[in-house]
């Protein structure tokens, strides 16, 4: 019997069937760590993967932050488990990847330690600083620029924000980074930023490929004290770690990569015409292509895996954090059973919005909503219109990516809440009225770091020479399509009768 660990990650091979050489995978998520060895396929060890999971600190404030010095020593621990799980085969490791979530910010002193908390993606606090760079410089050249807009989950807002809120810690800091450039920090002498990290924080410039001076500028952040930008492998331990872990003393560490680029790495969502859906704590939809032009996204961003390829698309606050809000609020409610006629939600139109909303309105001061509550409103009304709701705002994300990149593209499914829930890629397929392929590779985002590595390092030629399986297809019912699209319309009403409150 396949155990739940091995159905969220189908591909699990026993490490005898593992074909070297061998990847070490670390994937730092928003609230869980995880650690991977990966064999030549792409498959992960089965005995192999560790966890280390620890809730962000909220607070009404907007804040949603994580310990950097906690999470290193959770990434040390989970790798602790791994080799000890690969035994005499931890000699078949020829490189370590790290996929981290994008748009983290933290600052170190001078002498190395940590100035503020990791302010995560979630955090909502800089939002009126992301509000006063929109009076002070166009955003639409801006977005044109670096293919984000002026928003509270980006680095420019929290920037300045952090000069505001805390001026004190703001003049300690000598380098700001990401949570991925920080464990290396730790880990090595130096720091570095992949492109794959530098390209989701609003201060890179999309085609020069570098940081951008007039944003820069107009922050007064000196370049210097943000990471040199390369993808280039870094080798050589700090001692204590070498000694730790002699196996990886010297073997190439491949950069932190964002987690939405992995993801698509993972899935095999390659090219313009293949486009990963995915739906976690949060939600995407995303392209992965090379190119020399990159696309302005109207309404999404654009971001790079590399140098030279880019991805696009457009991004939701608000995904499997509403699952989990439902299942707090309302316990008895089971969402698989919502959709058994298919009726309408009793009238409620729902802006689902607990963490604001990024695409297409990147609205960081959204809250939820929901109409039509009466007397005899229960709670299974109230769960179906929410989750409703997350599948409108992927339907207007849809439709920003396909008006940006145009042309036919299949949908493949990812994402480790969406994986497990078959009534959920139904109702979407629904939504966007596009047939919906699951991805048979599990969640992806450790899986195509992996594959990033492989190609880092010479072992492959191409992420795309690693296969990644599909599963089911799907397919969208025009019936259930026409009272979606009429929900649809419904919310965007509510949305802009709320705009002005």
């Amino acid at each position: 019997m396949r155990t739940a660990a091995q159905a969220r990650e189908p591909l699990t091979v026993p490490l005898r069937e593992a074909k070297a050489p061998l990847v070490i995978a670390i994937d730092i998520g928003t609230s869980g760590l995880r650690s991977f060895l990966f064999d030549a396929r792409g498959h992960p060890v089965a005995n192999a993967i560790a966890h280390r999971d620890r809730p962000l600190r909220t607070a009404a404030d907007g804040e949603a932050t994580v310990d950097p010095d906690e999470r290193v020593r959770a990434a040390a621990d989970a790798i602790d488990e791994t080799l000890a799980s690969a035994r005499r085969r931890a000699t078949d490791i020829v490189a370590v990847a790290t996929s981290t979530f994008w748009h983290s910010l933290m600052g170190v002193d001078a002498r190395g330690r940590p100035t503020t908390r990791v302010l995560t993606w979630a955090d909502t606090r800089a939002r009126g600083a992301a509000a006063a760079l929109r009076e002070e410089l166009d955003p639409v050249t801006t977005h044109a620029r670096t293919g984000c807009t002026f928003h509270a989950s980006y680095l420019p807002a929290k920037l300045r924000y952090l000069r505001d809120a805390d001026p004190t810690a703001f003049a300690h800091t000598a380098k700001w980074m990401s949570l991925g450039e920080y464990l290396y920090f730790r880990l090595f002498p130096g720091v570095r930023a992949a492109h794959g990290m530098a390209s989701a924080t609003g201060l890179y410039d999309q085609r020069r490929r570098a940081w951008d001076d007039p944003l820069l500028a107009h922050l007064r952040i000196r370049a210097g004290t943000l990471s040199a930008i390369s993808d280039e492998p870094v080798v050589g331990l700090r001692p204590q770690f070498a000694k730790r872990w002699p196996a990886l003393a010297n073997v190439p560490w491949v950069p932190a990569i964002g987690d939405g680029a992995c993801s698509n790495v993972g899935a095999g969502a390659l090219g313009r015409h293949n486009a990963a859906l995915f739906l976690g704590t949060s939600g995407a939809i995303r392209l992965l292509y090379a190119t020399d032009d990159p696309p302005v996204v109207r309404g999404g961003w654009t971001y790079h895996l590399d140098a030279r390829r880019v991805v696009a698309g457009g991004a939701l606050s608000n995904g499997g954090n509403v699952i989990a809000w439902l299942r707090w609020a309302f316990p008895s409610v089971d969402p698989g059973t919502l959709w058994r006629a298919d009726v309408d939600a009793d009238g409620l139109v729902a802006l689902p919005f607990l963490a604001g909303d990024r695409s297409p309105t990147w609205n960081d001061g959204a809250r939820a909503a929901i109409a039509g509550i009466g007397l005899a409103t229960g709670p299974e009304a109230i769960a179906r219109a929410m989750l409703e709701g997350v599948a409108y705002r992927f339907a207007r994300v849809w439709q920003v990516v396909d008006q940006a990149v145009p042309g036919p593209k299949r949908l493949i499914a990812t994402g480790g809440t969406l994986l497990q829930f078959p009534w959920l890629m139904q109702l979407l397929a629904d939504a966007l009225d596009r047939p919906l392929v699951m991805s048979g590779a599990g969640e992806g985002s450790a899986r195509g770091a992996a594959m990033a590595a492989l190609e880092r390092v010479g072992i492959i030629s191409d992420i795309s020479a690693v296969r990644s399986p599909l599963g089911r297809i799907f397919r969208p019912r025009a019936a259930a399509h026409a009272r979606l699209a009429d929900g649809m319309e419904r919310q965007r009403r509510l949305e802009e009768a709320l705009a002005p409150l």
